[in-house]
Formats: structure tokens, C-alpha cells, sequence
């Protein structure tokens, strides 16, 4: 939020695509103008500039929420699922109860393809592991290691939505300008050994299916995977 000398001139989102806010002349004066900016996400460098002409229509992506550096690929190719299968078509959660208990700290779902052939993306509103009672564990010591791709230009679906308790957001790989194939990964740090035994994934609950997962597979591994 920005106002001048009192006056609200509005929201601004640093992502865009509006870049600036107009300000009337008649709020301005001859001499000192007082201008506050609320912003929560405490810029390293605070400016403020006057240009004659609006930026409404420039995208910048806020890299520092991804969970990927530039050419860093996850290496599965050793590594052996402790589960692998289908999810049934359609909305609501999809439980998974694993043969015997697992114990590990790194997990990984590998998404190899949707229900759509046609599409290439995936999203997962929410992500549960169930602890050897067969209830939800805890996701406050959970970090996200890595995602394979993540859409943050048209809204944030980073990957920490898998987990962040809100039914309404969701991770989605990267759907504006390049959409990355199949398959996608993310890894979660549970952060300390867990034992689990079943997993439980709700699909995207706005009414869209584009994202929905059909075969998977699932990692679990005491130590981090290769990066």
C-alpha cells in the first residue's frame, strides 16, 4: 500500500504486471511530500521514482521462491520407490496405504503423467504422510529441498502450497511460456527421521482438472537425494 501526503494511492505487487501507481497533481505540494509505503515483504533496496509515463504491463518473477537453481536436475535413476501406481480420475483426496511402515526424512513424489495426455502440468493442493497410526503428521519441521518446475508468473504456486494447510492453493509446474514435461518431482526435508505409513494427495480444489496426477511414484531415503 502507498499513500502521499495522506492520500491512498493504492496496491502494488512487485510480480506486476502494473509496475506503478498514478498520483493527481492536486494531492501533491510545493515543497516536502510525505510518501509511506506498507510493504511485508522488507525490499533489500528502497526507492522511490516519478515517471511520466505508467508500467502496466511488465512481468517480474520472483525467482526467490523457487526451490530450483538454474540447471539443477534431481538424479533418480538408483533410487527404488517404496510405492508406485495410479490415482483414480476425479476431485477429492487420494489415499495411498504403503505394504509395510517406511522410515526415512527425504520424500519425493515423482508425478510421471496426468490424467489428460494432453497436459503436461501437474498441481497438488495439499500433501499428507500418515505416521504409523495411520493419522496426518506434523508439517512444521517440512522444507521444500526441490521442485522440478514451479508456476510463479501468473500467481504463486510454489511448491511450499503442497503443505501450507489451505485447501485453496496449490504447487502447479510452470504453465506460462515454457511448460516443462513430464515427469515432475518435488522433495520435502521432513526434517528428522519419520516413520509413515500411507500418503494421501488432494487434486487442485478450484474446479479445474489440468495438473491432476495419474501414475506415480514415491521415494522415501534417510540421507538427501542427488542434486
Amino acid at each position: 500500500m502507498v499513500w502521499i501526503n495522506g492520500n491512498n494511492l493504492g496496491r502494488f505487487w512487485k510480480i506486476g504486471p502494473q509496475q506503478t501507481l498514478f498520483v493527481p497533481g492536486v494531492w501533491l505540494k510545493k515543497g516536502l511530500n510525505e510518501i509511506i509505503i506498507l510493504d511485508v515483504d522488507q525490499p533489500a533496496k528502497r526507492t522511490v521514482q516519478g515517471l511520466r509515463e505508467p508500467i502496466l504491463d511488465k512481468i517480474n518473477p520472483d525467482e526467490s521462491l523457487l526451490h530450483r537453481t538454474k540447471g539443477q536436475m534431481l538424479v533418480l535413476k538408483d533410487e527404488v520407490p517404496i510405492a508406485k501406481g495410479s490415482f483414480a480420475a476425479g476431485q477429492g483426496w487420494k489415499a495411498l496405504k504403503f505394504e509395510k511402515v517406511m522410515k526415512g526424512q527425504y520424500f519425493c513424489l515423482e508425478a510421471l503423467n496426468g490424467q489428460s495426455e494432453q497436459d503436461l502440468t501437474t498441481s497438488v493442493a495439499e500433501l499428507e504422510l500418515l505416521g504409523q497410526d495411520g493419522k496426518a503428521i506434523s508439517t512444521l519441521k517440512w522444507k521444500i529441498v526441490y521442485a522440478d518446475s514451479e508456476e510463479i508468473t501468473s500467481a504463486n504456486h510454489a511448491a511450499d502450497k503442497l503443505f501450507d494447510l489451505q485447501e485453496s492453493t496449490f504447487w502447479q509446474s510452470q504453465v506460462t511460456g515454457a511448460k516443462p514435461g513430464y515427469p515432475h518431482q518435488v522433495v520435502i526435508d521432513l526434517g528428522e527421521e519419520t516413520s509413515l505409513s500411507g500418503f494421501r494427495y488432494l487434486p487442485r480444489s478450484d474446479g479445474k482438472t489440468e495438473g491432476n496426477i495419474k501414475d506415480y511414484r514415491l521415494y522415501l531415503k534417510q540421507g538427501p537425494y542427488k542434486l
